[in-house]
């Protein structure tokens, strides 16, 4: 199903309201709880995952609820509102990944806590998976862009610490890199000494190379 062109009711988590009312000094009665209306937003507003926040704001965004449709896969939304594989599976326990029920509810955790570092450029929170692109819109607040991003493993850990841009690259080569080469050889899966641009290349359409030699996004 082609999801970019399709339309959604999307709305907003909103907390339950309920009123107790006090009868003399002791008697407490509940009343039922009531429940707002949903707020129905547009799916192009939610998926662009851009935010114009106050600079003392510590959280974007909101949590979704939305129904799949047929032929709809938890992947496939994840890459459609700009979430990643495991952010959208905890969301969703005892949901099938690959085969969930037509018109089945889902959450889209959409709500994001902004690092604790200076807001300023590219931010990249590794215990979270997400990056975080900041720009200046006046001066109390701020324009935040948000995106999932693959990190390193334990064996090969992402480098921290502050890094600029050296170069920008539209379509980039892959050179392997000689562990990952030796690492596939041991697997009897060999690859080759470069990856032109292409759908097997990793890198993708964009690659941005860090001052720190090797290491690019």
């Amino acid at each position: 199903m082609d999801l970019s062109s399709s339309f959604r009711r999307l709305c907003l988590a909103v907390p339950l309201t309920f009123v107790l009312v006090l009868h003399g000094c002791a008697l407490i009665k509940t009343v039922p709880p009531t429940y707002p209306p949903p707020q129905t937003v547009s799916e192009e507003k939610v998926e662009r995952n851009e935010f114009s926040v106050a600079k003392e704001d510590d959280i974007i965004g909101q949590l979704v609820f939305v129904r799949l449709e047929k032929g709809d896969t938890l992947p496939d939304m994840a890459r459609h509102f700009g979430l990643g594989i495991s952010e959208i599976i905890a969301a969703n326990p005892g949901v099938d990944m690959w085969a969930p029920e037509d018109g089945e509810r889902i959450v889209l955790p959409l709500s994001h806590i902004l690092p604790d570092s200076a807001r300023k450029g590219i931010v990249i929170n590794l215990p979270a998976m997400r990056l975080f692109h900041y720009k200046e819109n006046g001066k109390s607040s701020l324009f935040v862009s948000t995106y999932p991003v693959g990190v390193g493993t334990t064996e090969r850990p992402s480098p921290t610490g502050q890094m600029y841009v050296q170069r920008k690259m539209v379509r980039p080569t892959w050179y392997v890199p000689a562990s990952i080469a030796q690492d596939h050889r041991k697997k009897g899966d060999p690859l080759p000494a470069k990856v032109p641009p292409g759908p097997e290349n990793p890198l993708g359409e964009y690659a941005l190379y860090l001052s720190k030699s090797t290491y690019l996004m």
